[in-house]
């Protein structure tokens, strides 16, 4: 539809603009604050009767955008909806503003926990409420009055603050004044003003100049808040930033100051009458018209005559085809009725050539030189990066300029910006990105080395390197940078095949950026060297064992692992096999040995072998019992892991050892009476035969005894026949067939 926008007042009516052209509620809302004021808002029937006499009986839009309070009860007409919202109007009755989305609304549930912004209205002007626009609530002989800041300041005559002085015997201090209400700027006769450029560090009376960064109002009665920066140690902001109000009166501007932060602070004055800007052909001035006066403007002998523009907006005017680098004298002189004044002069420069020829000289992992050609012997330079500035001075001679920036990080990028600078004046500036070499990388052997391949692990600053080169035999490997967003290390790793056994290599790894490649770090890794190729068993014996096997090389030892320990074992001289001796093991056990070989501390896969000790003889091996055709014999079993041979009259006789503790007893039948017969018996485990032991006996005799024995303690038959047997050896008696019986007396 069409729509109404509301256009301030004319006399103490309100003004209206009626559209001849059709948008949406929205679209009129942004039309009207972009020209006019906004959409109109109907306060009364008197507003209500001018818009009707204006848009007679059309349907227009006006500003009233549903009924919505704040949460302080006051009515809401601003609306700040982000696309595609509210989306929800009979469920989310609570709005949330996202300030990642410039502060945009999105209506949404009550119950849903956000962080939250708290209000405190702002304390009354007392005495004065709600001061018009243009106006302050000022306190003058103790009264508070709404008051027009240009025509109550506070006068600043310091001819110190003048940007020209450069006397450095003593610094002042404004963090020293209570600042309090609006001041203007003199400079002997003349208003003066806050500069709008950096300004040179130990300039104005003080250390660090104050500047507004930004522009002076240029509307009449315009307040405007700027930000005041200090120049200090290479930097045109270098102490913490504070906010000042600046006002556009009548050919002048006034200043609510504020403390700076630090000493040695102070702000800085310059005449109205000055550079608005420059460059290396042409000179902007600027200055305040004080009425209908017209202008002549004087320099280099000529002389323009300059209208006086409509309105209170300063007079600028651009003088061209200027010499860059170049001191200007300007005379301006005010004209009424052909009438000059007796002028204002201003000395402003050009700005220098930019320097040619920078490009860099040199880069490392922590610095970069660059070099550039001289403008002249009166040019000096700045020398801008991350958000510094470097100052550096034009050095004597014909040949070019060179300088190192130092203290950079490893294999980061960087742009430079070279200014020229004539009087404070910078040229237009020279860009150059350089890169500064990369760290090496962390190299680490893993421990994947085998005969035919090593691998290697390159440990790197992704933001560091775009890729790695691997350096080894006279070739070069490109491997790629690890994968990850932003900052971080990464792990690469890298498998060199199709190596020979048990041979040293020289690795050497380096970090590439941009064609640039770190210093280098270099590792010395090995192959594993092969396996011998036999392991043998050599001896055995009850306690030992006896291993053989072939050497690899003169350059390879050998690691022999048995039992969880491990026995580095040197290789011999000459060219015979290893032989080596375990000793101390037990009886009748398995073993497993691992054999590896050894090359500059990296090891085979391994050959395994797996052999067993020779077991004990059987204990207490004796005759039992025995008749004409028949002898049985005795002896302690070990366990059921450890069988038995009995060897006699050429024949062998495999027993199979019985589960339990008890004794064996075994029975040789079908013998000949009145014979002697000798049995060797053999202990075996895993078909390793015992040394053997023998013992003799004769069939055919009965022989009766009777003996009388004492005994400390009771034992048992069994134990009784053990001890007749043994008695019988040590006074060299037959062996008899021994039988116990327990008779009462």
């Amino acid at each position: 539809m069409q729509f109404v926008c509301y256009n301030g007042t004319v006399g103490e009516s309100p003004s209206y603009f009626v559209s001849t052209f059709s948008l949406n509620w929205t679209e009129a809302q942004r039309f009207c604050r972009a020209n006019y004021v906004d959409l109109a808002s109907i306060r009364n029937q008197t507003e209500n009767e001018i818009i009707r006499s204006l848009v007679g009986a059309s349907n227009v839009w006006i500003g009233l955008y549903r009924e919505k309070l704040w949460s302080d009860g006051s009515p809401s007409l601003f609306r700040h909806w982000a696309d595609g919202q509210p989306n929800d109007p009979s469920g989310d009755h609570c709005v949330a503003g996202s300030f990642t989305d410039s502060g945009r609304w999105s209506d949404e549930s009550c119950s849903l926990s956000l962080p939250f912004v708290c209000y405190r209205p702002a304390p009354s002007c007392a005495g004065c409420q709600c001061c018009p626009s243009g106006t302050e609530c000022i306190t003058t002989n103790g009264a508070v009055q709404c008051l027009d800041p240009c025509a109550n300041y506070t006068k600043l005559n310091d001819t110190w603050r003048s940007t020209n002085n450069t006397d450095q015997s003593f610094f002042r201090c404004d963090r020293d004044i209570a600042w309090n209400g609006w001041y203007r700027f003199y400079l002997g006769q003349s208003s003066a003003q806050i500069p709008e450029k950096c300004v040179a560090e130990r300039r104005c009376g003080t250390l660090a100049p104050l500047w507004i960064n930004g522009t002076h109002p240029v509307q009449f009665n315009e307040i405007v808040n700027r930000t005041v920066c200090s120049s200090y140690y290479g930097s045109c902001c270098y102490f913490t930033p504070h906010t000042i109000q600046v006002k556009l009166c009548y050919g002048y501007y006034v200043y609510k100051l504020q403390q700076p932060s630090w000493c040695y602070l102070a702000y800085c004055a310059e005449l109205p009458f000055q550079v608005s800007a420059q460059n290396e052909t042409s000179i902007t001035l600027r200055w305040f018209k004080v009425s209908t006066t017209s202008f002549v403007l004087q320099f280099n002998g000529t002389e323009t005559n300059i209208s006086s523009p409509d309105g209170d907006r300063p007079v600028t005017h651009t003088v061209s085809s200027l010499t860059a680098g170049t001191r200007y004298t300007f005379t301006l002189f005010s004209v009424i009725g052909n009438v000059r004044n007796s002028g204002e002069q201003l000395t402003a420069v050009t700005a220098p050539l930019n320097a040619e020829g920078l490009t860099k000289l040199r880069v490392k992992e922590t610095s970069i030189t660059l070099q550039w050609d001289k403008v002249n012997n009166d040019t000096s330079f700045v020398l801008q990066f991350t958000g510094r500035d470097t100052f550096i001075s034009s050095p004597d001679g014909d040949g070019p300029v060179n300088y190192t920036v130092s203290y950079l990080s490893a294999g980061t990028r960087y742009t430079f910006t070279l200014f020229s600078v004539f009087e404070n004046i910078r040229s237009s500036g020279v860009s150059i990105t350089a890169v500064t070499v990369p760290s090496n990388p962390l190299i680490y052997i893993t421990a994947y080395e085998n005969e035919t391949s090593i691998t290697l692990q390159l440990y790197g600053v992704n933001y560091y390197a775009s890729h790695f080169v691997l350096q080894f035999n006279g070739t070069e490997t490109n491997i790629s940078s690890p994968d990850g967003d932003g900052y971080g290390y990464r792990w690469v790793t890298q498998t060199v095949s199709s190596l020979t056994a048990g041979t040293r290599y020289t690795f050497t790894a380096f970090s590439v950026l941009e064609n640039l490649r770190s210093s280098g770090v270099s590792i010395v890794a090995a192959t594993a060297p092969k396996n011998t190729d036999i392991f043998r068993l050599s001896a055995r014996s009850e306690t030992s064992i006896t291993l053989q096997w072939n050497k690899v090389n003169s350059n390879t030892s050998f690691v022999l692992q048995f039992n969880g320990r491990e026995t580095n074992i040197r290789a011999p001289d000459g060219d015979g096999p290893v032989n080596y001796t375990v000793s101390s093991l037990a009886a009748g056990t398995r073993y497993t040995f691992t054999l590896f070989s050894v090359f500059e501390n990296v090891r085979s896969s391994g050959v395994n072998i797996t052999v067993v000790t020779v077991p004990p003889n059987a204990h207490n091996f004796r005759l039992s019992e025995l008749d004409e055709i028949s002898i049985t014999l005795h002896w302690n079993n070990f366990n059921y892991y450890v069988n038995f041979v009995l060897q006699f009259n050429g024949t062998e006789t495999f027993i199979k050892a019985p589960y339990g503790p008890g004794p064996v007893t075994h029975t040789v039948s079908s013998l000949t009476a009145r014979t002697r017969y000798t049995f060797t018996l053999f202990s075996v485990f895993e078909n390793v035969r015992s040394s053997g032991i023998n013992i003799t006996a004769v069939t055919g005799y009965i022989v009766g005894m009777d003996l009388k024995l004492n005994s400390q303690t009771q034992l048992s038959e069994s134990e009784i026949e053990d001890v007749l047997a043994e008695l019988y050896k040590q006074y060299g008696l037959p062996q008899f067939s021994l039988k116990v019986r327990k008779v009462k007396p």
